[in-house]
């Protein structure tokens, strides 16, 4: 008779950790990969413009003074979304065909973001400048120099179409 209200105490315990939030619960962001969004754009009407099955993305990147090239991005579409490297430059270059392309460099700042230690680190950056060539792309305008993990536009990208010429 005397063990009935240790029994009716631990049954309690068990079942408020069931129902109650614990420590495990975290409010960790769905996405933690931070990504540059890039619009295409045609550079006199600013309508979307849709890249073809064609095109190809690759990324440059610098680790120990070692170049590393990977395809970041081959599919029609009207924007990409990019990953960003965690040196202070990012290069993209753009494939229209076997010779024809163009060059986005993006110089930026890498920002360290902890919300929670539980989440672990993200990586930010701030665009602070960039260059790129005009061989077929017209421009490329910065919308947004803040690159995190919402999704959000940080480039236009205008392209001279065949009606603009």
């Amino acid at each position: 008779m005397k063990r009935i209200p240790a029994y009716i105490l631990m049954l309690f315990v068990a079942i408020s950790g069931w129902f109650a939030p614990g420590c495990s619960d975290s409010d960790c962001p769905l996405t933690t990969l931070s990504v540059a969004r890039f619009d295409f754009l045609d550079s006199k009407t600013h309508k979307t413009v849709t890249l073809t099955n064609g095109a190809m993305i690759t990324g440059l990147i610098r680790i120990d003074n070692q170049l590393d090239i990977d395809t970041v991005f081959n599919q029609a579409s009207s924007y990409m979304s990019l990953p960003l490297s965690y040196t202070d430059q990012t290069t993209y270059v753009m494939h229209y065909s076997e010779t024809l392309r163009d060059t986005i460099e993006v110089t930026h700042k890498n920002i360290p973001f902890v919300k929670d230690i539980e989440c672990g680190t993200m990586m930010f950056h701030e665009v602070e400048n960039m260059r790129y060539t005009t061989n077929v792309l017209d421009s490329v305008v910065l919308v947004n120099p803040q690159i995190d993990n919402e999704e959000k536009t940080n480039f236009y990208i205008y392209y001279r179409t065949a009606d603009d010429e």
